[in-house]
């Protein structure tokens, strides 16, 4: 089945089609944004302008056009920040809803950061966290503890409702929104949001990082006191000729950089870990829990296969160190490619691991899964380990848990041990 999500964000509106699998997880069938900017020039109680609603009913137009062509009647529209804080907020959304036959929802600031907490909790292994979600017009920090949200704040902060201050008034604006907060200051920081994303992207390129995805990418305290420095000091032509920043994000990405440096510090965070999902996979994923084996066999349902449970059993009980759940998740994915008829499996993981996104795991845990399946057919080197930061692992035995997921492997066919 398919459901859709359309997120009218302060900044950008997006639509996002996911396929959703027996299990409640999901992959992202499609997605369309438009820079709509439509809380440009929005001041507390002001109107948001006629050229900015015209342009975001073209997009509402575009987007009704894909769902009735698709015939998606699963619809879930949810307006923010800007339609909050306008005086004609409900009466945009009104016309808006005109344009693409389906009801919109303005939610709440907790609201939106509950649905922000629930994308994450749901993608990534979370326990006791500060999360946030950075947007054009808002930032929502939630408190996260024993994976369960206990408090909820939203803040007049966003990347592109700060564009016109200098740099010293932003990071005044942020330090005194942060004072009226009361969270207990982990020291695990996790951030999702466009600007977000775009920092990652920026990071990982510029790092020559091996894998495509940024879901659970961490960037450090040092780099994102580099980029709150340098970014700001660049014209917009400049920060869009950076690996991973577009033109459109280049125009927000560096009050972005200021604001996320003030976190980190006010919080004592050493890195930031970035989530690829947010308010909308909350809304998509909205009153289940999610888990990493959830999310195993979502790459199984992709394929069209059963779920092959018995090989994470086996793997477990056979290996049972401090990397074991790593191997089962090595040796489920392998099988999965095997019973999909590629003629490599452990070739086809380790490909699989490197251009894709796998919910559930940080991303230096899917870099040691995709080594593990590398080394299941051919050695890994030790210049690739350099980028295992977190976790102790070495290269002599990552290739012996290489041969522990072929043996496991080869004992299965078309998913049967024999």
């Amino acid at each position: 089945m398919f459901k859709a999500v359309i997120d009218a964000g302060y900044n950008s509106f997006r639509l996002v089609i996911y396929q959703i699998f027996p299990n409640h997880t999901f992959r992202i069938h499609s997605s369309l944004k438009f820079f709509v900017r439509i809380g440009e020039g929005i001041t507390e109680g002001g109107k948001i302008r006629e050229d900015r609603v015209k342009e975001a009913e073209r997009a509402f137009s575009i987007y009704r056009k894909i769902l009735e062509n698709k015939k998606i009647e699963d619809v879930k529209i949810v307006a923010t920040s800007a339609f909050r804080y306008a005086s004609n907020g409900k009466e945009v959304a009104e016309r808006l809803e005109k344009a693409i036959n389906n009801k919109i929802e303005i939610i709440s600031g907790e609201e939106e950061g509950r649905y922000s907490a629930t994308g994450m909790l749901n993608t990534l292994p979370i326990n006791d966290a500060i999360l946030f979600e950075l947007g054009g017009g808002s930032l929502e920090l939630i408190e996260v503890e024993n994976r369960k949200v206990n408090k909820v704040f939203q803040l007049p902060i966003g990347a592109l409702k700060l564009l016109h201050n200098d740099v010293k008034e932003i990071r005044k604006i942020v330090n005194d929104a942060l004072s009226t907060v009361n969270v207990k200051k982990f020291s695990t920081l996790i951030g999702s949001g466009g600007n977000i994303r775009a920092l990652a992207k920026m990071d990982s390129k510029l790092s020559s990082y091996p894998l495509k995805s940024i879901h659970g990418y961490s960037i450090s305290l040092s780099s994102i006191e580099k980029y709150s420095s340098l970014l700001p000091s660049l014209d917009i032509d400049a920060r869009a000729s950076i690996p991973g920043i577009s033109k459109d994000r280049a125009l927000t990405i560096h009050t972005a950089s200021i604001i996320v440096n003030e976190l980190m510090k006010y919080f004592n965070a050493n890195t930031l870990i970035v989530s690829a999902y947010g308010m909308r996979e909350g809304v998509a994923t909205e009153g289940f829990t999610l888990t990493r084996d959830d999310w195993l066999d979502a790459i199984a349902y992709y394929h069209a296969l059963e779920p092959p449970k018995e090989i994470m059993i086996d793997a477990m009980n056979f290996f049972d160190g401090k990397l074991s759940y790593f191997v089962a998740s090595a040796s489920y994915l392998s099988l999965v490619f095997k019973q999909a008829g590629y003629l490599n499996p452990f070739e086809a993981c380790y490909r699989f691991m490197k251009n894709a996104v796998l919910p559930g795991f940080t991303l230096e845990e899917a870099y040691l899964i995709s080594l593990i399946c590398k080394s299941a057919h051919r050695k890994v080197k030790k210049k690739q380990l350099k980028f295992l930061k977190q976790i102790d692992v070495h290269k002599k035995e990552i290739n012996s848990l290489g041969n522990i997921v072929k043996n496991l492997v080869d004992k299965y066919v078309d998913g049967v041990k024999i």
